[in-house]
C-alpha cells in the first residue's frame, strides 16, 4: 500500500488521548494550516475557519462544554460522552474547533438551499483533512459535536470565550493528542456494496 492508503486505513476515532509528543504547538498548527489551506471548497469559497486551542483555552472550552452538557446528555450514552469530554479537557493535548463563516457563505453564487449543501461539504472535507494530517503527525483525534446550534445560539458562548465574530457557526470539535489507547477494531460493510460499478443503463 502507499503511504496515503496506510494513512486512510489507520485513521480512527481515538478517545483516550494524552500529551506525549515531541511536536511543538507551532509544528501542529503548521500542519493543520497546511491541511485547511489545501482543502477544496465549492466555488473556491474557502468558508471554513479553524481555531486551535491549547493550554488554558482548551481547558476552559471543555469545562464550558462539560457544565453545559452534564445534565442534558441521554442516560444511555452519558457516561461515555462525559468521559470523552473529561479526557478532552484534562488529558488531551489540544482541540481544533471547526467553524463555517456565514459572511463568506453569503458571497457564494447560489441559493440558500444549495449554499447549505456546500457548507456541509466544505466543512466535512476540512474535518477529514485535519484528521488525516493529525494522524500523519502520529496524533489521535475524534470528531465531536457538542453545543452546536447557530440559529438557536447554542454556540454563542464559544464565540464569546475566544472573541470570535458573530458570523462563525461552530460545526465540530476535534480534540487531539498522543494515542494512549488505540481504537478498537470496527466492522465494515462489503466494499462492493459501498462502491458499485455500472457500464450500461438498465433500460
Amino acid at each position: 500500500m502507499t503511504e496515503f492508503s496506510e494513512l486512510l486505513e489507520s485513521r480512527r476515532s481515538v478517545y483516550n488521548l494524552g500529551k506525549e509528543t515531541d511536536l511543538s504547538q507551532e509544528e501542529i498548527v503548521t500542519g493543520i494550516r497546511h491541511a485547511v489551506h489545501n482543502t477544496p471548497s465549492a466555488f473556491n469559497s474557502q468558508t471554513s475557519r479553524v481555531v486551535v486551542l491549547f493550554d488554558e483555552a482548551k481547558t476552559k472550552f471543555w469545562d464550558h462544554i462539560y457544565q453545559t452538557q452534564k445534565d442534558l446528555l441521554p442516560e444511555q450514552s452519558k457516561d461515555f460522552l462525559l468521559g470523552a469530554i473529561e479526557n478532552a479537557r484534562d488529558e488531551a493535548l489540544g482541540t481544533a474547533l471547526v467553524f463555517e463563516d456565514h459572511e463568506a457563505l453569503d458571497q457564494m453564487p447560489s441559493n440558500e438551499d444549495r449554499t447549505n449543501v456546500y457548507k456541509d461539504q466544505n466543512s466535512a472535507m476540512v474535518h477529514y483533512a485535519i484528521w488525516l494530517r493529525l494522524k500523519e503527525l502520529n496524533l489521535g483525534a475524534s470528531l465531536q459535536h457538542f453545543n452546536l446550534g447557530y440559529e438557536q445560539g447554542f454556540d454563542a458562548e464559544t464565540r464569546k470565550l475566544f472573541d470570535l465574530p458573530d458570523t462563525y457557526e461552530l460545526v465540530a470539535e476535534l480534540p487531539f493528542g498522543s494515542i494512549n489507547e488505540p481504537a478498537q477494531e470496527k466492522d465494515h460493510i462489503d466494499t462492493h456494496t459501498e462502491v458499485q460499478v455500472r457500464t450500461e443503463v438498465s433500460n
